[in-house]
Parts: structure tokens; C-alpha cells; sequence
């Protein structure tokens, strides 16, 4: 079955879904008619998740068993989310929880993934400040990791790598750039909705978009910018 003809309910598995863009993610899912199954941490506050609708599965995104109990159990005509990230260097969120999740897909036949990863990651490392390097440079180590690592395992990817998140509410001027060497910001809301957007264009398979603001973008001059129309337009053939 095609990742996206799953019937007139879509399914979802989220992860790193309590805060965050995650957060934003299963609201904004969830505001259509999204189901939305969220892997949570015992002590973490997935109250917000609950109050939303999404169906809440406690464990850990670091446990192996916990994810594939999870994907064995929902996984079926699903799309996965995943916006993890933090923990220490070696074992992260960022790297190993990516891993972990994307082993799970592997194992139980789960096709389509949205990974988040950021701006400094993979081949836009060349392109980052000194500053980031210095403050963050081991997590963007970790992240590209985690990005080859899911490529390597040859799911139907989109990895989007944002820019400076903010916590402000959605501007609607998110979009997707196809160079690895624009900078700038973006609010949480605003990466949920290019995130859905993603979901909704096959055509975003098999991509790595940088995701900034159009008011803060900042590198090359008029890169060349993926919004979902463009993305979905289907490509020329000749006679």
C-alpha cells in the first residue's frame, strides 16, 4: 500500500511530539483530522498531547523495544514525524533516538518519514557561522549521523533543516529553499505547517530543504525556493 493512501484517516507517529515543534506538529495535525499516535516519556508533560486527542504511548524514543512495540502496534498505513533532539553526545536524541527510530520503520514496514534535523547538519555544516560551529558543533555532528544513517536505509525521506527556531506564533512566511546555503530564523508553528506540507506533497520525497523564513533568509542571492505547489508540479517529460 502507498504511504499516502492509507484511507480517509491518516495516522501519524510523532516523536519528540511534547514540546517544541513537535508539539506543534500534533496540534496542527490534529486540526486535521490527523490521528496522531505520540511517543512520551513516563515523566515528561504529555498532558498538552492528551487534551489534543493524540493517542499517547508511554516510552522511551531511546529504547529500541519501546519503538518497535509502538510502530508493530500503529505503524500500519502511518507516516512517521520525528522532531528529537537533546541528550548527551554518543547517545542522543538527536543521533540514537533517530536511529532507534528509524531501525522500528525498518522492522515493521513503515515507509514515509519527515525527519527534523538543522541548518549546520550534513553538507550546510560548510555553510554555518564560526559561532554556531562553536556553540552547537557536536550536536550538528550528531544530526548528520542520524541524517545519513536514514537516508542509508532507504525509506521515503524528506529531512528538513531549519533555521534559528523561535517560539512566536506562526507568520505564514515559512518556506523551503533547495541550497544547503541560506541562514536564518523560523517559528515552531510555521516549520509544523511546511512539516504537514511535506506529508501532503510525494513529490518532497527523497529531499533535504533548508526551512527559514522568507523575512529572515539570508546566503546566496534568490535561492531558489520549494514551496508545496512547486514541489507537486509534476516534472516535463518529452515526447
Amino acid at each position: 500500500m502507498p504511504w499516502d493512501d492509507a484511507g480517509p484517516t491518516r495516522r501519524m507517529l510523532l516523536f519528540g511530539g511534547t514540546r517544541g515543534t513537535g508539539f506543534e506538529v500534533g496540534r496542527l495535525a490534529r486540526a486535521r483530522s490527523w490521528e496522531v499516535v505520540a511517543l512520551a516519556r513516563p515523566k515528561s508533560a504529555f498532558d498538552g498531547l492528551t487534551a489534543l486527542g493524540c493517542t499517547v504511548v508511554i516510552g522511551d524514543a531511546l529504547e529500541p523495544h519501546d519503538v518497535r512495540a509502538m510502530a508493530r502496534t500503529h505503524g500500519q498505513g502511518a507516516v512517521v514525524v520525528s522532531t528529537l533532539g537533546g541528550g548527551p553526545v554518543g547517545r542522543s536524541a538527536d543521533c540514537w533516538g533517530v536511529m532507534t527510530v528509524v531501525d522500528a520503520m525498518v522492522i515493521a514496514g513503515v515507509r514515509r518519514l519527515v525527519l527534523v534535523s538543522s541548518l549546520g547538519a550534513g553538507d550546510s555544516r560548510a555553510f554555518a557561522s564560526d559561532k554556531l560551529i562553536a556553540a552547537i558543533g557536536a550536536v550538528l555532528e550528531e544530526k548528520t549521523r542520524a541524517e545519513a544513517y536514514a537516508i542509508g536505509a532507504g525509506l521515503d525521506l524528506t529531512i528538513l533543516r531549519p533555521g534559528g527556531l523561535l517560539s512566536t506564533p506562526a507568520t505564514g512566511g515559512g518556506a523551503l529553499f533547495d541550497t544547503p546555503r541560506v541562514h536564518g530564523r523560523i517559528a515552531r508553528a510555521d516549520l509544523a505547517h511546511l512539516i504537514l506540507d511535506c506529508l501532503d506533497t510525494p513529490a518532497s520525497i527523497g529531499r533535504t530543504l533548508s526551512a527559514v523564513d522568507r523575512s529572515t533568509v539570508s546566503g546566496p542571492p534568490d535561492p531558489v525556493e520549494l514551496i508545496p505547489a512547486r514541489l507537486a508540479r509534476p516534472a516535463c517529460v518529452g515526447p
